[in-house]
């Protein structure tokens, strides 16, 4: 099972922007996933959350979590985004947590094991230090070993 810090060195190494928004994967307990990142270097000209980089989290939360769904069942895979659709409701000028989940865990991890590839549905919300929704996620990942 790979685990949360070597994720996250792994992934800024890969994606060079994801250095830049100093995100933390905070927790992962084998269901869900939750990112944090700070608004300072994420900020737009209004001293509220970047819509740019919202999207940049969110989409990264759903492959982080496919990815560690993939290492956790023993079939470390390659993922993908396929499908991605974002609502924004309100502006945020705090930090932002993001909380990744699925329900078709069992599926997932069925079909990668016995087929080399499967598809994941994915939601994600994303909260100020109120605990309001910011924005929601919904997104499709794909994974092949």
């Amino acid at each position: 099972m790979i685990n949360l810090e070597t994720l996250a060195e792994q992934v800024r190494e890969a994606i060079p922007l994801t250095r830049h928004l100093h995100f933390q994967f905070a927790h992962f307990d084998g269901d869900s996933l939750t990112v944090i990142a700070p608004l300072g270097p994420n900020h737009n000209d209004k001293g509220t959350f970047f819509a740019g980089s919202q999207s940049a989290l969110l989409t990264l939360a759903g492959w982080s979590l496919t990815t560690l769904l993939s290492h956790q069942c023993g079939h470390p895979a390659d993922v993908v985004a396929v499908e991605t659709q974002l609502k924004y409701t309100l502006p945020l000028d705090t930090d932002l947590r993001i909380t990744v989940t699925t329900e078709q865990r069992q599926r997932f991890e069925e079909r990668l094991a016995a087929r080399g590839k499967a598809s994941l549905r994915i939601r994600a919300i994303g909260c100020g230090d109120d605990g309001k929704t910011v924005c929601e996620f919904d997104g499709a990942y794909l994974a092949r070993t």
